[in-house]
């Protein structure tokens, strides 16, 4: 009976220490440092942008690039709302450059590198979601080598998604499964994603 209590024991730490580690491997930060821009791409827009307002009232980059279309053609963009918002935070129009055509994080890569390229700006801070950033972040790196970018990750402060119990939740567990898929997609060299 004690060998089959330490053995299940052994399984159920196992299996948490995985999920644990799955949000973790998905969850990529890089140590800060001042930038030209700070880059928030569209999806769960509130903490992304929030985020990077934060990082820009802190002085981390003179610029915000907001990047992201609308599921609704008929409605204002993403990266237009997340324009809104910083403006009400206080941050000036001037320091405000909206992508608002991409669809999907390839499109946030290729069309934020473009801007980047047009504009002068050579470093960015890259935020998104925590369960997201793992895949921008291999998006990024493919356009941003290309044009001779590079960036930082710095996930959003997402009081929705936890690295460590991802799994509890309907909501977080959906979003975490859905990503992973993705990643799996784009490992596996399916472009679209």
């Amino acid at each position: 009976m004690g060998r089959f209590l330490w053995g299940f024991a052994f399984g159920a730490i196992t299996i948490l220490a995985v999920l644990a580690g799955i949000g973790h491997y998905l969850d990529v930060s890089d140590p800060l440092d001042k930038v030209d821009a700070i880059v928030a791409i569209s999806g769960d827009t509130g903490a992304r942008v929030e985020t990077a307002i934060s990082l820009w009232k802190a002085g981390y980059a003179p610029v915000l690039i907001f990047s992201g279309a609308s599921s609704d053609p008929q409605s204002a963009s993403s990266a237009e709302l997340m324009k809104r918002t910083a403006l009400a935070a206080g941050v000036p129009a001037s320091s405000i450059v909206v992508e608002g055509s991409s669809a999907t994080t390839e499109e946030n890569a290729t069309n934020v590198a473009q801007i980047m390229r047009a504009q002068g700006l050579h470093t960015a801070i890259l935020v998104t979601s925590p369960y997201h950033q793992r895949r921008a972040a291999l998006l990024f790196t493919r356009e941003f080598d290309a044009a001779g970018l590079a960036f930082r990750n710095h996930p959003a402060d997402d009081p929705d998604w936890d690295p460590n119990v991802w799994w509890i939740h309907d909501d977080s567990r959906k979003l975490t499964l859905v990503e992973l898929a993705k990643l799996g997609a784009l490992v596996a060299g399916q472009r679209g994603v």
